[in-house]
C-alpha cells in the first residue's frame, strides 16, 4: 500500500482529509493493529511517512528507582 492509497482510505473512513502526516501514521498503526494491513505494508508506510516528517509521540516515562524493602 502506498501513501496515496492510505490517504484515500483515511478519507473514506474518517470523511475528512488528513491534516498532517502524523494523522496518517496513527491511522496506519491502527490499520495494522486491526489487521487491515500486513506488517510488510506497515513497515513500508512507516518508512515513507517518516521520510515525509511524521514522528511517533514521545511518551512520558518516569524513571523510578524501586524502593528497597527492608
Amino acid at each position: 500500500m502506498i501513501v496515496k492509497m492510505l490517504i484515500e482510505r483515511y478519507i473514506s473512513v474518517k470523511n475528512v482529509k488528513p491534516v498532517n502526516v502524523n494523522q496518517l501514521l496513527d491511522f496506519a498503526t491502527l490499520s495494522y493493529l486491526n489487521n487491515h494491513i500486513t506488517i510488510y505494508e506497515y513497515k513500508l508506510l512507516l518508512h515513507e511517512l517518516m521520510l515525509r516528517g511524521a514522528t511517533k509521540p514521545d511518551y512520558y516515562l518516569e524513571e523510578e528507582t524501586p524502593e528497597l524493602i527492608s
